[in-house]
């Protein structure tokens, strides 16, 4: 049985919040480094949980026992499911950040995969609208307007949807970073740090270039559609 690890955080709002949907993130730095900066209060920023390439869980936020409390982590957000617009999704979302570098380059494990379904079973019994398959996005489908970009194109919605809710139709969830961004960021993978301190450096000043060649591509296509 998953169990998670808490972790104690200042970087919520101590208030439940109705669920309606589960966000899927990457870190784009370590484990400690995540930990480190969703328990500072400084970043005002926290996931509810945090999965580690291991499998291994750890549960910064409240949600674990079925009474999710307000995260800081989707930021400007919004997302149309064929009915209603949904904004603001911190008010309306449970948030899973991943350990990996960037999703767009690095493969997720299986581990994680595996404790995914786990998770979203356990969630299932507690969150009704996390039994439909529509309710789980990528923070690149709510916030890919403005360069977001995870879980990215490593992700395999296909396994996941297949592991979690194999008696539904798997949505389409379409990577935000460009097919030309995602071939350069893992040309840049071949000279990255690989761990630590300089790894995580490296990839967490990525991430944020990532978002800004992903937002002006975001920014371009709304044009071109004017």
């Amino acid at each position: 049985m998953l169990t998670p690890h808490r972790i104690n955080t200042p970087n919520y709002d101590p208030r439940p919040i109705d669920v309606r949907f589960l966000v899927l993130h990457y870190t784009a730095v370590d484990l400690a480094r995540t930990l480190e900066i969703f328990t500072d209060p400084a970043r005002k920023v926290a996931a509810h949980l945090v999965l580690d390439a291991d499998g291994a869980l750890y549960e910064c936020v409240p949600c674990w026992q079925g009474k999710a409390q307000r995260g800081w982590r989707a930021g400007v957000s919004r997302w149309h499911d064929g009915v209603t617009w949904w904004e603001a999704l911190n008010d309306w979302s449970i948030g899973i950040e991943m350990v990996n570098y960037n999703g767009n380059v690095f493969s997720y494990t299986d581990a994680q995969y595996a404790a995914l379904a786990a998770i979203v079973d356990h969630f299932r019994q507690h969150y009704p609208a996390l039994r439909h398959a529509e309710a789980v996005l990528g923070h690149e489908q709510i916030a890919g307007f403005r360069g977001k970009a995870d879980p990215g194109w490593q992700f395999d919605w296909s396994r996941f949807f297949a592991m979690c809710y194999s008696d539904q139709p798997a949505p389409l969830r379409q990577p935000a970073c460009p097919l030309a961004l995602r071939d350069a960021l893992g040309r840049l993978a071949e000279v990255a740090p690989i761990a630590g301190t300089a790894a995580n450096a490296f990839w967490e000043r990525i991430s944020l270039l990532t978002e800004t060649a992903v937002s002006l591509a975001a920014k371009d296509d709304r044009t071109s559609t004017t």
